[in-house]
């Protein structure tokens, strides 16, 4: 029986359950990301903070036991998880969760001569030679999964070096996708935000009626920040009860009515 729980996939589900629970305000569906969530932080991770790739539940009685170093793959799919989970449910927690699992990825994985990600951490058995995944297939290649998710984390922070470090990994693909955009699909994703540009939407605390009006909308190259404040330049003199659509972290008047708010959004 193979009953193990993997980081990545579990990184994978988490980020679809909890941009499907925004979109369509289901409960359940984020009651079942928090419960992902809460499990991923409790039982992945060593004493020292360490991510590792898998988990199994005891079959002797015990609570189960997580193993193996986390790849890069890991890391970049929790991150995504995470961040979007901090969307759907308006809590800094996850920010702080998706931040720990971008630092650690940087800290370990990232490649300082050429740029991207290698599969294996710093930490990890020494190899003849470091591997990279690159293409993208049935799942998000570790590249482009962490282009995207340090993409969409630095546009809710701040951080100008998780953006820095997505576009050096998009540089180091960028060949390779032009020769064969059809193995790149993931991190064609990337690319058309960065084209596009983000937006940022700020919601301070929770206005149902304004965060509805931006819940069924498909913004892929927007973040949202709503509820529990956090360490980004987004928070600074907010007020409650109105929305901000920003550009680049350059805000707009702010929107107090529903009316407003679709009127601003219409022009992202």
């Amino acid at each position: 029986l193979d009953d193990k729980v993997l980081a990545e996939w579990n990184g994978l589900m988490l980020a679809s359950l909890a941009e499907a629970a925004l979109a369509t305000s289901n409960h359940q569906w984020l009651a079942a990301a928090t419960k992902n969530g809460r499990f991923l932080l409790a039982n992945l991770r060593r004493e020292d903070g360490r991510w590792l790739r898998s988990w199994q539940p005891g079959h002797d009685g015990s609570g189960g036991r997580a193993q193996h170093l986390a790849f890069a793959a890991d890391l970049a799919a929790l991150t995504d998880g995470f961040t979007r989970l901090a969307e759907a449910s308006g809590q800094a927690r996850w920010v702080s969760a998706a931040i720990d699992c971008a630092d650690q990825l940087l800290d370990l994985f990232w490649d300082d001569e050429r740029g991207g990600v290698f599969t294996t951490g710093r930490d990890a058995d020494e190899l003849i030679c470091r591997p990279k995944d690159l293409a993208d297939n049935a799942i998000p290649s570790a590249n482009s999964a962490t282009a995207v998710a340090l993409l969409r984390l630095g546009a809710l922070t701040g951080n100008e070096r998780y953006r820095r470090r997505a576009l050096d990994t998009m540089r180091l693909l960028a060949p390779l996708a032009t020769n064969h955009p059809a193995a790149f699909g993931h991190l064609m994703a990337a690319a058309d935000m960065v084209d596009h540009g983000f937006s940022e939407v700020v919601i301070p605390g929770e206005e149902h009626e304004l965060l509805d009006v931006v819940r069924p909308r498909h913004l892929p190259a927007t973040v949202l920040a709503w509820g529990e404040a956090y360490d980004s330049p987004l928070w600074d003199g907010r007020e409650r009860g109105k929305a901000y659509v920003c550009r680049g972290f350059s805000c707009g008047l702010p929107a107090s009515t529903p009316a407003e708010l679709e009127a601003q959004l219409d022009e992202i």
